[in-house]
């Protein structure tokens, strides 16, 4: 194996992320993990990248995590640090005020299918599954699956699938609201660079605003929502981006958003 892990490409405001193993079908290694530990905040903490498109390469898009790294049995505490590190990348795909896709160009396995559900859009091509894993190798669900996967199509058919480990191709995933769209596999990245660059060139703000809304609903009592609304507006309201798209409103003209 050369090169790096996850390649890293530019397209204007697109970061495009490519998990870059697909001999061992990007699997969660410890080197993909730390790639993707340095690249997703580097790419929050860059004001000129304002999407975030995440894929695989070849046949999978990522089979889960690493299982020699449970042969031996790892200690608790082994486990505790190792699941720390991913988390902090994956809260950021989750909470980041940036919109993140995911193209799932084959296999979403294991972790694989709980990063597929951590971006704000999923979309996959019409030869992609998604399989749980967990209790195939009786270990609990993990990337943040059993708190994304109920909140896209309910915790009873939740349960149903990670206790059953029950697979479920492309076209039955967009049936049940797991996924946005299905693409043939041909068409799947194009038609993602497509979306992302749209969201890149929109109002990003109001996009990370509405994201951290979204994601706090889940949190927050109804005072407490409403309060973090007002917040929010009052930060809209007065941005760069809303006098443009009002402006333009009344111009009849297409905005140009600067994301400020």
């Amino acid at each position: 194996m050369s090169g790096s892990a996850v390649e890293c490409e530019r397209d204007g405001g697109v970061t495009l992320l490519r998990l870059a193993r697909p001999e061992r079908m990007n699997a969660l290694t410890d080197e993909i993990k730390s790639e993707l530990c340095e690249l997703i905040p580097q790419f929050f903490d860059d004001p000129t990248a304002r999407c975030l498109l995440i894929t695989g390469s070849g046949a999978a898009f990522c089979a889960g995590g690493e299982l020699r790294s449970l042969a031996t049995g790892p200690t608790p505490a082994q486990t505790r640090g190792r699941l720390e590190r991913s988390h902090r990348w994956a809260h950021l795909l989750m909470t980041g005020e940036k919109p993140v896709i995911m193209a799932v160009n084959g296999a979403a396995a294991g972790a694989g299918f709980g990063l597929a559900l951590l971006g704000d859009i999923t979309v996959a091509s019409d030869s992609a599954y998604f399989l749980p894993g967990f209790t195939s190798i009786a270990v609990a669900a993990d990337l943040a699956v059993a708190l994304t996967l109920p909140r896209a199509v309910g915790v009873p058919r939740a349960k149903e699938i990670l206790f059953r480990n029950r697979r479920i191709e492309a076209p039955e995933a967009a049936h049940m609201g797991l996924i946005s769209a299905v693409y043939p596999a041909a068409e799947l990245l194009p038609a993602a660079m497509q979306l992302a660059r749209q969201l890149a060139c929109g109002p990003t703000l109001s996009i990370g605003l509405t994201k951290s809304l979204i994601h706090q609903s889940y949190e927050l009592s109804l005072e407490g929502y409403l309060a973090a609304e007002i917040a929010a507006q009052m930060q809209a309201f007065s941005s760069s981006d809303c006098r443009e798209g009002v402006d333009a409103f009344f111009a009849k003209r297409s905005p140009r958003f600067t994301g400020s």
